[in-house]
């Protein structure tokens, strides 16, 4: 029995480890991402700008971040793009400007790439980026944004810190959570009403950070909400 009890005990420490680190993945992302959308509005959108991908984090070692967006011509003749780029210059009100255009013929596409650094972090906190593409009519003006959160870790890649962040979230929350719902033989209401929860927690996490992964911060943010209301409830469980 108390070898169950101490299995049990550690299912929790490790899911909730786990939760922790999933929230401050999903937090990082859903910050960053957030910010960027106050930075230089500009040309006011009339879409928006899906396929576009930045890193979530760089360290402050000399590393080198590349954000992509693909574009691709939907219409049924050859179409001229331009892009405009805004990048964050070490403040929020100085930035600068990249442009580009490209044709395409019909159904073709073309990524573009663009570089940055630590030291255009505005407040040496985070990377603002506001693309716009504009084509021919009747293809509408498409912006996207995203911010890249800057840490102070000189050894590990943001890339590095990011993934190995949502490996043991995720290892630590699905792990914790299987081995609880194995120990308990006799299905009592608060052990029910726990392994509801944990099942929440474990769902939600992972949304989390898929979709702030993918940009779609205001999702993200509805998340960690979920995830903040149902930790108070697991504490709450636990705790009678």
């Amino acid at each position: 029995m108390k070898e169950k009890g101490r299995i049990r005990t550690l299912s929790l420490i490790v899911f909730s480890i786990g939760v922790v680190l999933g929230s401050l993945m999903i937090g990082v992302a859903v910050w960053g991402d957030l910010e960027a959308t106050l930075f230089n509005p500009g040309i006011q959108e009339e879409a928006r700008l899906g396929r576009l991908r930045c890193p979530v984090i760089l360290t402050t070692a000399q590393e080198t971040g590349t954000i992509g967006a693909r574009i691709r011509n939907t219409l049924d003749h050859t179409t001229s793009f331009f892009s405009r780029a805004r990048i964050s210059e070490g403040y929020l009100t100085l930035m600068r400007e990249e442009t580009a255009q490209v044709s395409l013929a019909p159904g073709e596409s073309a990524r573009l790439e663009w570089q940055v650094r630590a030291e255009d972090a505005a407040f040496d906190r985070i990377i603002f980026f506001r693309l716009t593409v504009m084509g021919g009519y009747p293809l509408p003006t498409r912006q996207g944004t995203c911010g890249i959160v800057l840490l102070d870790l000189p050894v590990l890649t943001g890339g590095q810190v990011y993934a190995l962040g949502v490996v043991l979230s995720l290892a630590g929350t699905i792990g914790g959570c299987a081995i609880w719902i194995t120990q308990y033989s006799q299905r009592m209401d608060l052990e029910v009403q726990v392994t509801r929860i944990m099942i929440l927690l474990t769902v939600a996490l992972i949304s989390g950070i898929i979709v702030s992964f993918l940009g779609w911060w205001a999702i993200g943010l509805l998340a960690l909400v979920v995830m903040l209301l149902s930790i108070g409830a697991f504490i709450s469980y636990l705790s009678q």
